[in-house]
């Protein structure tokens, strides 16, 4: 009997912060900007990142960013967001682009970057393999 030796590939999610903007050029309309504060978690810690755990690292982040916007809205939460979701990229979404844009994320979490607020990847070669540059090195 053979044993299977494919890797199963490990389910991550990630944790990111998001402030609430005003769309200056759509009155009414709002959009997002995320930051990524642990990005690749292993799912075994999910039900680490309760809501007093999120609040705690939105009370910490909010403290510490220098806001200079004048269309932030005053809001700003933490969400989980799965791997497919966090590493959705233009092909994903479209099917057919082309090979320059194969790994150009939908949604921009800062999958690219260690921004200010990430405080861990667990897993950077994984980031790596998803994204097109990795704090401004191209790696695809």
């Amino acid at each position: 009997m053979k044993k299977n030796t494919m890797k199963k590939q490990s389910k991550t999610f990630n944790v990111c912060y998001l402030r609430e903007y005003l769309d200056p050029e759509h009155q009414g309309e709002f959009f997002y900007s995320y930051e990524t504060v642990y990005r690749n978690v292993p799912v075994k810690y999910k039900s680490k990142f309760n809501d007093k755990t999120k609040l705690k690292i939105v009370k910490f982040l909010d403290w510490n960013y220098k806001e200079t916007a004048t269309n932030y809205v005053n809001v700003s939460r933490v969400e989980l967001i799965d791997q497919k979701q966090y590493y959705q990229s233009y092909k994903d979404v479209f099917g057919d682009v082309n090979e320059a844009d194969e790994k150009m994320m939908w949604t921009d979490y800062g999958q690219q970057y260690d921004r200010q607020s990430l405080r861990k990847d667990f897993n950077p070669q994984l980031t790596k393999s998803k994204v097109k540059s990795y704090n401004d090195k191209r790696l695809h």
